[in-house]
């Protein structure tokens, strides 16, 4: 995958999808790490017919983080 190099010269990040969930709401949420790191990113893909939470929009980032793989027991990240 080619990243493009935008205007300010830095490269955008690849997004690579790694799940696709329902969440309880009934909205569609797409989990994609964000490469060359490790951090992932979930963004809401569809808002649910009778989602009450304003804050699932379509292309809003409900979390954000490294996995839980990735993560010591103290809490504190590996990387």
């Amino acid at each position: 995958m080619i990243n493009p190099v935008l205007a300010n010269g830095y490269r955008a990040a690849s997004m690579t999808l790694l799940a696709l969930e329902t969440l309880p709401c009934g909205c569609v949420a797409g989990i994609y790490q964000a490469r060359p790191t490790v951090v992932e990113v979930e963004f809401v893909e569809a808002k649910g017919p009778h989602c009450v939470f304003s804050r699932h929009r379509t292309g809003h980032v409900t979390r954000l983080g490294v996995p839980e793989s990735m993560v010591a027991d103290t809490g504190e990240p590996l990387v």
